[in-house]
């Protein structure tokens, strides 16, 4: 059993996907403290002018886990967000359909922001056809542990036998990497190079939003470099 577990992004980049096609199971680790100024609430795309940061509101109530967080709806920044995708990709190839699907998900407006990534998440997972079965890590039932015995709890519950990993996470994986070898378990770390794809306006962008590879790309293409990232 492959496990991949991650917290919940915003509008994810393609290494996120990957850990997704990658998987037979995914946990979006939502019972974990949430970070401001992380990923959870931003992420990029691109312009005529480069990059361009889109960020969701929230409502700040810290200390709070992931699962916790409140998106704050006094500015309409679901408006702006919007504008700024279609603007920026509406001569994209393949820009009618995914928009229309990425509009439906941002109109519902739900109360948290984990709700919010994981309806992206999944929407654009069920667009790209990937199966992958989605947990999440607040229903699993393993209680308030330290971050290495957490995840173990995990892959133990989900009977996992291969991990993959964060990069980042390595930092404090390793201090008790045992943990991971005493139960039998296979990691890999989530390491590529990242793929080079046609874009709009001008030179390549890396680690951009999957929405510019699908609006670039399609779905078809998006779904076969995905499947040809070696890690």
């Amino acid at each position: 059993m492959k496990v991949s577990i991650f917290q919940p992004t915003y509008l994810s980049w393609i290494g996120f996907y990957k850990a997704i096609e990658w998987a037979d199971t995914f946990v979006f680790l939502d019972d974990v403290q949430f970070e401001n100024h992380s990923w959870q609430i931003r992420n990029r795309i691109k312009t005529a002018e480069g990059e361009l940061m889109l960020s969701v509101p929230i409502v700040r109530n810290f200390p709070q886990d992931i699962n916790q967080v409140k998106i704050n709806y006094t500015t309409n920044w679901v408006k702006k967000h919007l504008k700024s995708i279609e603007l920026n990709y509406s001569k994209a190839p393949y820009s009618r359909e995914f928009f229309l699907l990425l509009k439906s998900i941002y109109q519902a407006q739900p109360e948290k922001l984990v709700a919010l990534n994981v309806n992206l998440i999944k929407g654009i997972c069920n667009f790209l056809g990937i199966k992958t079965d989605f947990r999440c890590s607040s229903k699993l039932g393993v209680g308030n542990l330290d971050k290495n015995e957490k995840l173990v709890a995990i892959l133990k519950k989900l009977s996992a036998d291969h991990f993959l990993y964060a990069e980042g996470a390595w930092g404090y994986m390793e201090k008790e990497i045992n943990l991971y070898y005493d139960n039998n378990i296979q990691l890999t770390p989530l390491t590529f190079v990242h793929p080079v794809y046609t874009q709009l306006n001008g030179t390549f962008i890396p680690y951009l939003s999957i929405i510019d590879m699908i609006f670039n790309c399609g779905k078809d293409k998006t779904v076969a470099i995905l499947k040809n990232i070696q890690l």
